[in-house]
């Protein structure tokens, strides 16, 4: 039954374009056009080739997917989650939902299918980061390298996996204020509104305290950004493991404390009139 509820709802959300676009493809784009206008504006700045100045792929891709779940994506990331899991409070349809499968499994396919689509959000921006670095490089005269820094595959599949799991944190926190709110609208301004107080909270105590504290771990955007320090770091030089691992612990517990607690207030809730 839970497999057919994902599935459902994957078929739902292929057919709703407006979602796919805005909610995951927008802000990859938007990064790409950005990248692509700036080496334009540079090559125009010099009025020659850039020759001595390499552009660093791998680089170019940690830095896109260590801002994959900041503020300005977290807004479409935000629009994509809350049309997939308040869409039915909006049109009104969890009554004809309801009677055909479990409270659970049809909020948990929800959560699943917006985690897919972070993760092809996540691969897009990889590869339009990359296409971008090409082209760049070819418009300003840059020298292309693969790796400046002795980063590889598997600082990118880390760092792939951690934006992954922050966004998700969202997309959970998303869940839980539609499910309250009864809105799409609700949920969005929730997200952006936590991830940018996230944001101030881990700059403002991250600068008042540059060890690591378990006020900084337990925001989820100074934990995701440790762990992305440390994996992107050739060979972890001068980092520890333990406040790593709580950074891991953390950021796993949040997403699955607000995924349950969603899904906990879901089942409890009246869907008489939605």
């Amino acid at each position: 039954m839970f497999a057919n509820a994902i599935a459902a709802e994957r078929f739902r959300l292929l057919r709703d374009r407006s979602t796919l676009f805005w909610g995951f493809i927008f802000a990859p784009l938007v990064g790409f056009f950005l990248s692509i206008a700036g080496d334009i504006f540079l090559r125009q700045l010099a009025k020659k080739p850039l020759t001595g100045m390499p552009l660093d792929l791998v680089g170019q891709v940690l830095k896109a997917l260590g801002s994959g779940a900041s503020v300005f994506p977290a807004l479409f990331l935000a629009i994509g989650a809350a049309a997939v899991l308040a869409g039915d409070y909006r049109w009104e349809t969890w009554r004809l939902l309801t009677p055909r499968n479990s409270r659970p499994h049809l909020l948990g396919a929800k959560l699943v299918v917006v985690g897919e689509a972070i993760l092809w959000n996540l691969v897009l921006t990889v590869g339009l980061t990359l296409l971008a670095g090409v082209i760049g490089a070819s418009i300003a005269g840059k020298t292309l390298v693969v790796s400046g820094s002795g980063a590889g595959l598997g600082q990118i599949a880390g760092v792939f996996a951690v934006t992954w799991l922050e966004a998700m944190t969202l997309a959970s926190l998303a869940a839980v204020i539609a499910v309250i709110a009864r809105s799409p609208m609700g949920a969005v301004v929730a997200v952006v509104v936590v991830r940018f107080v996230q944001t101030i909270l881990a700059a403002g105590l991250g600068a008042m305290a540059p060890e690591p504290t378990w006020k900084t771990l337990a925001i989820p955007a100074y934990s995701a950004d440790l762990l992305r320090g440390f994996l992107a770091a050739p060979n972890h030089a001068g980092l520890e493991t333990g406040p790593v691992g709580v950074a891991l612990l953390v950021l796993l517990a949040w997403a699955a404390a607000l995924a349950g607690g969603a899904i906990l207030l879901f089942q409890r809730q009246d869907l008489t009139r939605e």
